[in-house]
This record gives C-alpha cells, sequence and structure tokens, in this order.
C-alpha cells in the first residue's frame, strides 16, 4: 500500500465508488465540462462528444477485460449524483524501457465540494491505481495533472511515494507487501 492509508474509504464518507457504466458517460462528460473545459479552452478545443465516445470505449473495454482500463465513479450517498470520476489504462511506455506503464487519464472531482472532501476523493483514486497496477501486474504508474494550479495534487503523489518531476509523477510498483 503507498502512504495514504489515513484516507482509505470509510463511513464518514458521504460518496461510494463502483465501476463506471455507460450511463455514468453523460455525467462524466458534463462534470469535464463545466469544471475543467475552461482551462483547456486556450490551448485545443474540446469535443464533448468526442470525450463520450473514448470514455465509453473505455467503459465497454473495461466490462471485457478489466484489466486493460479502470473508469471509477464516486456517487454521493443520498442523492446519487456524480462527485468525482477517475480513468485509468495500461499499455503505455517509454521510448527508452520495456517497463509497461499504467498512465492516469483523469481524475475530476465536484470542486463544490470542500477541500478536505476533494483531497480524500483524491488519495482514494490513487490507492485504486496503485492496487490495480498490483492486480495487473503493472510495474509503474504514471500520474500527471494539466491544470494550471497543481501543487497539492503533486503534493499528494509525494506523499504516496511518487517520484514527482514537474507535473508528472512516476511509482514503482513493489509486490512485497
Amino acid at each position: 500500500m503507498i502512504g495514504l492509508e489515513k484516507y482509505l474509504p470509510s463511513a464518514r464518507d458521504t460518496w461510494t465508488w463502483q465501476l463506471a457504466q455507460l450511463t455514468d458517460v453523460p455525467d462524466i462528460v458534463a462534470m469535464a465540462q463545466s469544471h475543467f473545459q475552461s482551462e483547456m479552452d486556450q490551448i485545443v478545443v474540446a469535443d464533448p462528444a468526442l470525450f463520450g465516445r473514448n470514455i465509453s470505449i473505455a467503459v465497454l473495454t473495461q466490462m471485457h477485460d478489466a484489466r486493460q482500463e479502470q473508469v471509477l465513479v464516486a456517487r454521493d450517498k443520498t442523492d446519487d449524483r456524480l462527485v468525482a470520476w477517475a480513468w485509468i489504462s495500461r499499455g503505455s511506455y517509454t521510448t527508452y524501457s520495456r517497463d509497461e506503464m499504467a498512465e492516469a487519464r483523469f481524475v475530476h472531482c465536484d470542486l463544490r465540494l470542500p477541500l478536505r472532501s476533494r483531497i480524500t476523493i483524491t488519495a482514494q483514486v490513487l490507492q485504486q491505481w496503485y492496487l490495480w497496477c498490483i492486480i495487473g501486474g503493472i510495474p509503474v504508474l504514471v500520474s500527471s495533472s494539466i491544470r494550471s494550479e497543481q501543487s497539492a495534487f503533486m503534493r499528494l503523489h509525494e506523499q504516496a511515494g511518487f517520484s514527482v518531476r514537474g507535473s508528472i509523477g512516476y511509482i514503482r510498483i513493489t509486490y512485497d507487501e
């Protein structure tokens, strides 16, 4: 396990985690648009239909082989609204190593949640990704951020044992635990 045990899911959490279903895709796309699209608008033109298509493919892949992709959703326990989602996939490599890497694609939290909840959710995602790598036999996990404010996100990676280089965190998966 990584160094974030104090954030493990507990009864005090107001959300529950589950594997995403195709019915979750519209909520995922809506959250990405409402909370995060503005950060990318100056760089690329977002295409919500394409994004939804790609998430749908990832969810379908997960349904047929959970070792290839993982898309998680966190929903509020009382009203079932989407409060966070995360996506990771395998099969990435650097040009100088044969070590497979799992590449974290997204972790989005509802920015209206209290900061403590957003930190807890993100820590839980990092733990899930690490465990997913162990189960899949993936030796390296890489996670990055393109957000303009990323310092807290990367500090959480450091607490988890990642080597942080700028806006990218790397961790070698250990199997001796």
